[in-house]
């Protein structure tokens, strides 16, 4: 029996955490694999991704971290890997550093592997990536970067011994029982059947910049154009929330967070992005998947996969040029549109399917330093 441990802090709604699960699942189909999916944190049924999502045959644990720092969870962590004795532990997100003590104690030799599901900067706080740093250079862990910007972040920050790039993957989108209801609500929200569906999927925060794609909706607000945003915030980000609630133009309606968002894609035009820094974001790739044409701020992994005969990039983060992008797409022609999104499809089936990705992971995982 292989034994493979996924770790994450929690199962929050984030493309990390959908993407985790997914390679969980992936994994689970390989002969001779079993699979545990770790979460630091106390699972949430109101504040986390169900675990409907999760395939029967993986194994879940939920260690009971509490907030801030949590001392205890370095010998839980310990205990737990211990018992399982697994072949690989694979980290996501700041679960990478709580492992460190795990990575002395334990004496058989296992294959250590965590991914930066961001630029390097943002992966990790300084001490975070004091650490990594660390276990990086010494060759212990193997660090895995999601895309040509973030290996490039990668390397200035921790040294040109980091190797390892492996795109995300995500499954692809299907439409669920709800996709018929989800349909006519959308239908709803149209001034008529020819409305144009922008689709942004994203937890409301500073780095997903909301606030932007608001002031590009509102200059359009005579155009035959709509915007969905679907996504929560969390206690800390309840006030940058509320601003846009209370600003928001009549062409924008938040949704907040929906466990049928494959259904809003198939039924979006475009899916939008306004952030300020990403990795490689899953909901894109859902998009590609759909055939949602991608507009988005030019930011990390993003230009790396949105091409101009796939989607269309700004040339900043400032309000006129998100704006002449979504003016751009609203102008294209339909043998154009349909174009885009069979590129679209044809890259995502080509580099960014699950089980592409998976395999990489796979190959990795059997991989000598």
């Amino acid at each position: 029996m292989y034994k493979i441990v996924q770790m994450v802090p929690a199962l929050g709604w984030g493309g990390a955490q959908v993407f985790c699960i997914q390679l969980c699942n992936e994994l689970a189909k390989y002969p001779g694999y079993e699979v545990t999916l770790i979460s630091m944190y106390t699972y949430d049924e109101k504040k986390h991704l169900p675990l409907s999502m999760v395939d029967k045959k993986v194994k879940f644990i939920s260690l009971g971290k509490k907030p801030g720092i949590d001392v205890k969870m370095f010998f839980k962590i310990y205990k737990t890997l211990k018992q399982i004795k697994p072949d690989v532990v694979h980290t996501h997100l700041h679960s990478g550093y709580y492992c460190f003590y795990s990575y002395f104690k334990l004496k058989y030799p296992f294959k250590k592997v965590h991914t930066l599901h961001n630029l390097a900067k943002q992966d990790a706080p300084p001490h975070g990536r004091k650490m990594f740093n660390y276990f990086f250079k010494r060759h212990i862990i193997e660090a895995v970067t999601i895309s040509d910007e973030v290996h490039k972040s990668a390397v200035e920050e921790y040294g040109s011994f980091i190797k390892t790039l492996i795109y995300n993957g995500s499954d692809d989108v299907k439409p669920t029982a709800l996709f018929d209801q989800t349909k006519e609500k959308i239908n709803d929200l149209k001034k008529d059947n020819a409305t144009k569906i922008l689709l942004n999927v994203a937890r409301i925060t500073k780095q997903k910049n909301q606030k932007l794609l608001l002031e590009v909706m509102r200059e359009l607000s005579n155009e035959n154009v709509v915007a969905i945003i679907l996504g929560d915030y969390v206690a800390d980000d309840k006030s940058i929330y509320d601003e846009l609630i209370a600003n928001k133009p009549n062409n924008v309606h938040f949704l907040g967070k929906v466990t049928n968002v494959s259904d809003y894609l198939l039924c979006a035009d475009a899916f939008i992005l306004s952030s300020v820094f990403e990795g490689m974001p899953i909901s894109l790739l859902e998009a590609l998947s759909a055939g949602a044409i991608p507009i988005s701020t030019p930011v990390g992994g993003v230009i790396n996969l949105v091409s101009k005969d796939i989607g269309f990039l700004s040339d900043d983060i400032s309000k006129q040029s998100l704006l002449k992008a979504v003016q751009l797409f609203l102008n294209a022609d339909e043998t154009t549109i349909q174009k885009m999104k069979n590129n679209g499809k044809t890259l995502y089936n080509k580099d960014f399917s699950m089980q592409t990705c998976t395999a990489k992971y796979n190959a990795l995982y059997h991989s000598t330093l």
